[in-house]
């Protein structure tokens, strides 16, 4: 029985350890603060990645991109350029992403004005949000230098990117390396390595290098900057009000009410507008939400309910409000008349 027992233990603390070991860069998100940002180069383009709010089913990151040719030869500061409206810019926008699921709630076009439909499969960040990550020790790491021969042991020393923070190179920088699959979502960068580079001079939430390796070749996202408590002119993300998706439909059990809806509005408060008289008189509803396809939600309330609350022979409107959100609310404006027949 003893024996039994030290193996149990053994074994706990095998799996602790491997689950202590496995990261998410949710997690280290969890602590990042408005305002924190990154600047990035890859290919020819800059990207300046702002966080804007942190909530356990919400991160608004602000993102701003210009060719790198636009860029003045002697920029301001990032805080003067962006209060500047960010002169040469080619997109500016503010993506919300739900990281418990790595959905896309929102996406805001600032330089379009417009809603932009942006799936999960075309965010990179939210698919690094939420992938499996395994630290590496420096073995494993990236070196400088051609490797050894066969045989001969292996003296190169470790690679590290270039910290720079708020302008200002960091001498000798100490850096956790991440690495993970892409997962299996039918793209070019399917079960592709990828690897995560965090400081652990500043512990910036942000990671300062990632790279994913393709059949062809290796891509990297290198932070060129960082730094804390950059301001933006936008002081939030657009929102979108539900839309009826399709009329009200009287069923056997009662009325069925199909919107689509932001995934950002989670619970919904239903009313029943007596437009009989001209003082209009609003009754709220019990009912169901079952969530479908997208954005898709659906409203049920049952026979019953409608029976106690309305006056049959009365005209009445459907008026949806999302809880917390009276500015957002939808109104059927085509009325009906009810019967309790």
């Amino acid at each position: 029985m003893a024996d039994v027992k030290k193996w149990l233990c053994a074994l706990l603390l095998i799996t602790c350890a491997a689950f202590t070991n496995e990261f998410h860069l949710k997690d280290r998100l969890a602590k990042a603060k408005s305002g924190d940002y990154i600047v990035t180069e890859a290919g020819k383009t800059t990207t300046l990645l702002a966080v804007r709010s942190v909530h356990p089913h919400s991160i608004v990151f602000e993102e701003i991109s210009i060719p790198t040719q636009n860029l003045p030869k002697s920029p301001p500061s990032w805080s003067d350029w962006i209060k500047a409206r960010a002169p040469g810019h080619s997109s500016w926008s503010m993506t919300e992403i739900d990281p418990t699921t790595g959905n896309i709630l929102e996406c805001y076009s600032f330089s379009r004005s417009a809603w932009v439909q942006l799936s999960k499969q075309e965010s990179l960040l939210a698919t690094i949000l939420q992938l499996p990550l395994q630290r590496i020790g420096d073995s494993s790491r990236k070196k400088i230098g051609p490797p050894p021969f066969d045989g001969e042991s292996d003296h190169r020393k470790v690679w590290a990117p270039t910290l720079i923070f708020e302008g200002k190179t960091i001498d000798k920088p100490h850096f956790s390396v991440f690495e993970g699959l892409w997962p299996q979502d039918g793209s070019e960068l399917a079960a592709k390595k990828v690897s995560v580079y965090f400081d652990e001079e500043i512990h910036f939430p942000l990671p300062y290098w990632v790279q994913i390796d393709t059949t062809h070749a290796t891509g990297n996202v290198r932070t060129v900057d960082a730094g804390k408590n950059l301001p933006s002119p936008h002081r939030s993300i657009p929102r979108r009000v539900p839309q009826f998706a399709s009329a009200p439909q009287k069923t056997e059990r009662g009325f069925k009410l199909t919107l689509k809806s932001p995934l950002y509005y989670r619970q919904f408060d239903l009313f029943a507008i007596d437009v009989t008289e001209k003082e209009k008189q609003f009754y709220p509803l019990v009912h169901s939400i079952m969530r479908g396809e997208g954005e898709l939600v659906t409203l049920e309330v049952e026979e019953e309910a409608l029976n106690q609350t309305l006056t049959p022979e009365h005209r009445y409107t459907w008026l949806v409000v999302p809880t917390g959100h009276s500015e957002a609310y939808t109104e059927f404006l085509k009325p009906f008349t009810w019967s309790d027949q």
